[in-house]
């Protein structure tokens, strides 16, 4: 009993050469490492733990790997088609014409017409993202249908659903459009807008992206002709009710550039947007990367798998010891 109680106080002093804060006993046959105490390891020790339990280091990687693998199988792709859109301004427009009339703008107004109908771009961009706007796209193209294709039956053409109260209205579809498809972004420095479309066919989402740019082109454009034809009606109501020459030849200006806007309107078809990058199919989906995917999570399983090696490393380590201690 002695010389075993010398033993291990010899064995305890030799190891005071090891780095502060490990404890430990040297790998031999089914004998394992424990690092107790603060918890400092070395790249050495690292090293072997690591050899010791490679297989399950390298199963753990393998299995990640798979798994991300089988993740991205099985995840549904997603293109994004963009089209790059310059914001038409006021001086670019049909504003330029209405120079001249800026000093009857008192005059207008007490006529009740708006020579100055607010900033041209910010008007469109904030249409672009209306409700009203994308609703009444969604309606124009029966997107419902391709939205909520899960619940739409080609054949019978119908929602093929048990309860009525299940088939998607138009606030369901302008939210997920607005939500999930949609999205507009607007470059402080540049002032380029961006529109993206994300669905999971690149040929649609290129064609609704480019869609989306002629339908706000056409609706503020016919906007602007509406507005100015009600101006015009006005003025020549009361061009009609007065007889002082001077307020007839201002009447008569403001009519001009009401019908100034008209043509304007008309003859140019980027009227709120101009593209600059029309959108086209995208090739390959931005939601879907395998590359780097299988790189990561090969990485992150490497990471793992030591982290269960030393784990495993220590339960093992002090299980010895304890055995060791009893005997």
């Amino acid at each position: 009993m002695y010389a075993r109680d010398k033993l291990l106080r010899d064995k305890r002093k030799g190891a005071g050469h090891q780095l502060p804060g490990i404890a430990r006993v040297p790998v031999s046959g089914d004998r394992a490492e424990t690092y107790a105490d603060e918890g400092e390891i070395s790249l050495y020790d690292l090293w072997q733990v690591v050899s010791k339990y490679r297989m399950l280091v390298l199963g753990i990687a393998m299995s990640a790997i798979v798994l991300a693998m089988l993740a991205s199988w099985l995840k549904t792709p997603l293109y994004r088609a963009e089209v790059l859109l310059a914001p038409v301004t006021e001086q670019d427009g049909g504003s330029r014409y209405l120079q001249p009339f800026k000093e009857f703008g008192g005059i207008a107004a007490l006529a009740g017409v708006n020579l100055n109908r607010g900033d041209k771009k910010s008007e469109s961009i904030a249409t672009l993202k209306s409700r009203k706007f994308n609703e009444q796209f969604i309606q124009d193209n029966k997107l419902d249908r391709i939205l909520f294709s899960d619940r739409w039956d080609e054949k019978s053409e119908r929602w093929d659903v048990s309860d009525k109260k299940d088939e998607p209205t138009l606030w369901d579809s302008y939210e997920k459009f607005n939500k999930q498809v949609r999205t507009v972004r607007e470059d402080r420095n540049t002032g380029l807008v961006t529109l993206s479309i994300e669905w999971n066919d690149p040929e649609i989402a290129a064609q609704w992206a480019n869609a989306l740019v002629s339908s706000i082109n056409q609706t503020l454009r016919q906007q602007t002709v509406e507005t100015s034809r009600q101006a015009i009606a006005y003025l020549q109501e009361q061009l009609g009710k007065t007889s002082v020459v001077e307020l007839q030849q201002v009447l008569h200006q403001l009519i001009e550039s009401e019908m100034k806007k008209i043509i304007f309107a008309n003859i140019n078809e980027a009227y709120a947007f101009k593209v600059i990058d029309p959108a086209t199919a995208p090739e390959e989906p931005f939601n879907v990367r395998l590359v780097m995917t299988l790189v990561l999570s090969a990485i992150f399983g490497l990471i793992f798998g030591i982290v269960v090696a030393l784990v495993v490393n220590a339960i093992r380590g002090e299980r010895n010891a304890a055995g060791a201690s009893a005997d």
